[in-house]
């Protein structure tokens, strides 16, 4: 028989994911696939370079052994590797690698063949809308992505500190997918110089940045980042500005898999639907808001909190008791009014940006 105790485990659950938030956003998990027909599994997973060895190394081709070691030199938490052969499907190498990674990771393919990014692009979209994943993919010259999910590098050529030169700018994405995967959420993707000797940039960068687009330059005999942005261009209500930041995204993305998958593993069919076990849930979730306040994820001047959703709730019972009488309900009554299997919270954050821009007047 279920009662209506408290939710310790939850509690002790957000608190742990609280703590570690800094320590887990340190690196994260790259995903790479590469068009090679070498025999032998295709699906690897490399956590160090050390992993690499010679004998992993022999299942490749020589050119895709250069790119995965790229990846693997931004030192993400894991690196897993598929590959496609000449005969296979990319979507159906798509649904087998949804089964296999994280749900909070970053997907690349190498390829020069423009419909493998575009297909990229479309499944990583509809996983996240449709499936609660949170995926985020580097394609290369993406037409109109339009997604904070999606980064759409444009550079048309990279030089190489290596035999490989010159190449084509398809060839950096395996370099910039490791790049993102191990970078820090406390940092931003224009703090760090790039391996290349030098790129060719777009004619006018801040109209390629302005469309949303992942540009590389030339920085006084270094390679940066031009600007760490998604390829987001379609603002609106709830979709703001910030959202165009790789950096915050990345930080929006933790705090989504946190809180699901608690609710996920510790609570999801575990309690009754009361207003007392949303309160204390309500509670968990405010915990873990103060920890990432503290480590400076969240804003900490800002009141960071989760809270029943009373306007959705309200909405829910009007086919059961009628709008009418929904409507006389004060608040109180409504929150205590839960909806069958239904729990409706909303939460209400400001999400901690990096210094990029800086704005100096002096006057005399």
């Amino acid at each position: 028989m279920p009662t209506n105790n408290g939710l310790p485990s939850l509690d002790i659950t957000f608190k742990g994911l609280g703590v570690s938030a800094i320590k887990r956003g340190e690196r994260g998990y790259a995903t790479l696939i590469l068009e090679d027909s070498t025999e032998g599994e295709n699906k690897k997973k490399y956590t160090t370079i050390s992993d690499f060895t010679s004998e992993e190394q022999a299942k490749f081709t020589p050119g895709n052994v250069e790119y995965i070691k790229d990846a693997l030199e931004g030192t993400p938490l894991a690196l897993y590797v598929f590959k496609l052969g000449t005969d296979g499907v990319l979507a159906d190498l798509l649904n087998k690698i949804k089964g296999i990674i994280p749900r909070n990771s970053w997907i690349a393919i190498l390829s020069s063949t423009p419909k493998n990014h575009t297909d990229l692009a479309t499944f990583v979209k509809g996983e996240n809308k449709n499936n609660k994943k949170r995926y985020k993919a580097m394609i290369f010259k993406g037409t109109t992505p339009d997604d904070m999910h999606i980064v759409n590098q444009t550079n048309e050529k990279v030089v190489f500190p290596d035999e490989r030169g010159e190449v084509t700018g398809d060839k950096a994405i395996p370099y910039l997918l490791g790049y993102y995967a191990g970078l820090s959420m406390m940092m931003s993707g224009i703090a760090k110089p790039l391996k290349f000797i030098s790129v060719t940039e777009p004619e006018d960068l801040g109209v390629a940045i302005s469309n949303g687009e992942h540009v590389l330059f030339n920085d006084e005999g270094v390679v940066k980042v031009a600007r760490a942005v998604n390829s987001l261009v379609t603002l609106g209500e709830g979709v703001t500005e910030e959202m165009t930041h790789i950096n915050t995204v990345e930080k929006m993305d933790l705090i989504y898999c946190d809180i699901y998958n608690a609710w996920d593993i510790n609570y999801k069919g575990k309690y009754p639907n009361i207003l007392d076990n949303q309160m204390l849930l309500i509670s968990a979730i405010n915990g873990y808001f103060k920890s990432l306040a503290r480590d400076k994820i969240l804003d900490p001047n800002f009141d960071n909190r989760s809270l029943v959703d009373i306007e959705a709730q309200r909405l829910a019972n009007y086919p059961k008791y009628g709008e009418e009488t929904v409507n006389a309900w004060d608040d109180n009554y409504a929150m205590k009014m839960t909806v069958a299997t239904k729990v409706f919270l909303k939460g209400n954050i400001k999400i901690s940006g990096i210094m990029e821009d800086f704005f100096f007047d002096i006057f005399m």
